[in-house]
């Protein structure tokens, strides 16, 4: 299975694959979904929901001794999957002070999984929801199978709110939240006739059993899951951690903006791997003392990822005063002409400025076009008397011709390998964690869109030892343009040997944006 050695390293399925052979022997009901090969190697039908569900409560018995009951017509819980998110909740809460032991699922289900299986592991408490009354009443069975009424409380609710109705009349407090939300907005999303698969992606490799409410919801999970960000909100002293899975990748960006409109100062998402399936999670919290772990998925891309800077030995031409200092304001202008967003900070001790970018739009692409529209203006202009703008535009556009055309040449293979390769995975250098800290200290990563930088003061940590400083980026780039960025980078102006060098490393986003953008200053460094 591609995926099984990026499961979490205490799920007790990630070196070691269920024996179906054992299985069937034990459980009867389990053998008759078995089949043998010529070899006698035992296989298992995973379209077939009566196999998924005889293999679900097999696992539940032989590794839990869990005894449950599945309906072949509600969703069939994945056992690998939802072990994956139990042990990310035991990785978040095992630094936390004053744990509680408590917990609320939101949409049980009819298995009652996970408060099932975080009882039985750790212990747990869980107060849970649940929408459907075949489900309310089968989890109820479940948990008296089980002898866990005491831990266990399930409460039938309309679905209007996340929380917020599942909390009336309840003053505990509680550790965590997690939910595994409805993927899907409509039936044409569920039957991937909107979906964004691709023709060469392989269909799923197992069957889909869940019913309409488990399935599907108005606005899809991310609308789910923005629901729980937005009750969160006035829910915050009551639960420390609130979680979620998701199941497409493409709705974590718009979870991430979300949490960020709201002003949640920490989150982060994580992968859960199994098989040839992987899906995300997602946690946030707004104690900022809280350090989420990262997945062996995050760890294992991210060194994976890492490469050699991009190196650059500034000209002393490019500056009046050859120092870093004036390197660091020069290259600092450009970025704001090309509206990077950065945030400056300096290693006191070895002079270093560090310059954290984010690039949301492309700004540094066909410059040679844009001086040629600039000479046709000055052109235009001077057949009404102004012979001298034109001169002026003329002359620069000469002299930098030549040197904009390699970037312009080197933009557009880029752009058409991005279109090409698709979709692109998005990985940090190990350098960088995601509390963005350089050197021990935390530098704050994001600057308010109006350019204002209090509130990055209020919410950096920097030492008295850094400055950090905002770069306003300008009016032109739009909020749209803001929530989705192009590449994020670092960059370091030092002082080696005898001359001025410029490092950039990759982080985040299409790395070849970052190629591009050294080219430029490269080219117009000393303009």
């Amino acid at each position: 299975m591609a995926l099984n050695k990026y499961m979490h390293p205490r799920n007790l399925y990630k070196d070691k694959a269920p024996n179906f052979k054992t299985l069937a022997e034990k459980y009867p009901d389990f053998a008759k979904c078995v089949f043998k090969d010529l070899k006698g190697k035992c296989h298992l039908d995973y379209k077939s929901p009566t196999s998924l569900r005889q293999l679900a409560i097999a696992l539940l018995k032989e590794d839990f001794d869990l005894e449950v009951e599945m309906p072949l017509n509600r969703l069939i819980p994945t056992i690998p999957l939802r072990l994956n998110y139990i042990l990310w909740i035991e990785d978040i809460l095992k630094d936390l002070t004053d744990v509680r032991g408590k917990g609320i699922d939101i949409g049980t289900g009819a298995t009652c999984v996970y408060p099932l299986l975080g009882c039985k592991k750790n212990k747990w408490e869980f107060l849970a929801s649940e929408v459907d009354e075949t489900n309310f009443t089968i989890a109820e069975k479940n948990i008296q199978k089980n002898n866990m009424q005491e831990k266990i409380k399930v409460k039938k609710v309309s679905g209007k709110t996340a929380l917020l109705e599942l909390l009336e009349g309840n003053s505990d407090e509680f550790d965590f939240c997690m939910c595994n939300p409805p993927f899907f907005a409509d039936h044409m999303d569920a039957q991937a006739i909107m979906s964004s698969r691709s023709d060469e992606r392989p269909e799923p490799s197992s069957i889909n059993t869940a019913s309409v409410g488990e399935s599907i919801t108005e606005g899809g999970e991310a609308e789910f899951i923005k629901k729980i960000i937005v009750e969160s909100v006035d829910l915050q002293g009551r639960i420390k951690i609130f979680t979620s899975m998701i199941g497409k990748k493409t709705n974590i960006p718009l979870v991430k903006k979300e949490l960020r409109d709201h002003k949640i100062p920490n989150y982060q998402t994580t992968e859960f791997c199994q098989g040839k399936t992987m899906r995300w999670g997602i946690a946030w919290t707004f104690d900022t003392s809280v350090i989420f772990p990262r997945s062996l998925f995050q760890e294992t891309k991210k060194s994976r990822k890492l490469s050699l800077p991009l190196t650059f030995e500034v000209p002393q031409s490019a500056v009046s005063v050859y120092d870093v200092d004036h390197v660091a304001n020069k290259v600092m202008e450009m970025l704001k002409v090309l509206q990077i967003e950065n945030f400056k900070s300096v290693d006191s001790k070895t002079k270093t400025v560090h310059l954290k970018l984010t690039a949301f739009k492309n700004t540094w692409s066909h410059q040679r076009r844009k001086r040629r529209e600039m000479k046709r203006r000055g052109e235009e202009q001077t057949s009404e008397g102004t012979e001298v703008k034109k001169l002026k535009v003329t002359e620069n556009f000469t002299e930098r011709e030549k040197s904009d055309k390699q970037l312009e040449n080197s933009c557009e293979k880029c752009q058409e390998s991005a279109c090409n390769q698709g979709e692109r995975e998005v990985t940090s250098v190990s350098d960088f964690n995601d509390d963005q800290t350089f050197k021990g200290k935390k530098i704050e990563e994001k600057v308010n869109k109006s350019g204002d930088g209090e509130k990055a003061a209020n919410q950096g940590a920097s030492s008295s030892k850094d400055n950090v400083v905002p770069c306003v980026t300008g009016d032109s780039l739009s909020d749209e343009d803001k929530d989705q960025f192009l590449v994020k980078c670092d960059m370091f102006i030092k002082i080696a040997a005898d001359s001025i060098s410029l490092e950039m490393v990759y982080r985040e986003g299409q790395k070849d944006q970052m190629h591009q953008i050294l080219q430029y200053l490269k080219n117009h460094i000393t303009d």
